[in-house]
């Protein structure tokens, strides 16, 4: 009697994929957007998408191709991270004293890389290309050629294409790369020094911070759109020239940057 009971109030099974994917949420209907919630409805989704493909689930058992509505949207407030500012880039250099450990951070810093695409670094025909493949719910990312931006005469004086070499880098396991470089950072005195006075001042610094302020300078100070981060050809002789943007109220800060977030003074243009 207790198991018909007991089967009597069981849910009923899933028909098609909606229904798997939104049971699944119910288990984490106190967490919306949480990162368990979301990893477990993406790889559902994933694994049920291979089997449609593959001929082993019929149709109806695809996928919705936007989660979103399905994960739903977290409660917590995100952290913002604050661009690291290049006086405080090249004070970090000086600061770390381990060769391998600065070159890996001088890396990050130039090429506004991610922690774990320092153990995946090739150099090819005169340039550096990452191989690094980010597998995400909308696919992976394909091998790039790195470049430094156009207003880092700091970063092109380091040399990094023609001194990169594995031996170089500090041994890092596979899948821990952001791991171990933030470890090895909160041992470093001027590191903290440095978390406090972003902090004192409202803002937060940690290792990805380098890789927003490689954003931060291509948008701000080289002025150059998106897409040509990602893509553009750059060269000696095509460097963008500095632009002033009309900012509205309160975005002074990304429109003007500090001494902080510069480190070249930019070039006007001249009048027309």
């Amino acid at each position: 009697m207790a198991l018909l009971r007991k089967t009597a109030k069981e849910p009923p099974s899933p028909r098609d994929a909606k229904h798997l994917l939104e049971a699944q949420a119910d288990l984490w209907r106190q967490r919306p957007g949480c990162r368990t919630r979301r990893l477990q409805i993406q790889y559902i989704a994933a694994l049920l998408r291979w089997g449609v493909s593959e001929g082993l689930l019929p149709t109806h058992w695809a996928p919705p191709p936007d989660l979103a509505s399905t994960i739903g949207q977290s409660r917590e407030s995100k952290t913002i991270t604050t661009p690291i500012g290049v006086e405080d880039i090249l004070a970090m250099v000086q600061a770390i004293p381990d060769p391998r450990w600065r070159r890996a951070f001088q890396l990050t810093n130039a090429f506004g890389l991610r922690p774990e695409e320092l153990q995946h670094l090739q150099p090819r025909q005169g340039r550096l290309w990452c191989t690094y493949e980010k597998v995400a719910t909308r696919g992976r990312t394909k091998p790039r050629p790195l470049r430094l931006l156009p207003c880092d005469s700091w970063a092109a004086a380091w040399n990094l294409v023609e001194t990169v070499e594995p031996a170089l880098l500090p041994p890092m396991r596979a899948g821990f790369g952001s791991d171990s470089f933030s470890r090895y950072l909160l041992r470093r005195g001027h590191w903290q020094n440095l978390r406090r006075q972003y902090d004192a001042q409202g803002e937060k610094l940690v290792l990805y911070s380098c890789r927003h302020g490689y954003t931060h300078r291509a948008h701000v100070i080289c002025v150059l759109p998106p897409k040509v981060v990602a893509a553009a050809p750059w060269g000696t002789a095509s460097r963008p020239t500095w632009r002033s943007t009309a900012a509205g109220a309160g975005m002074t800060w990304w429109t003007t940057p500090s001494p902080r977030q510069s480190g070249d003074s930019p070039k006007q243009p001249k009048p027309e």
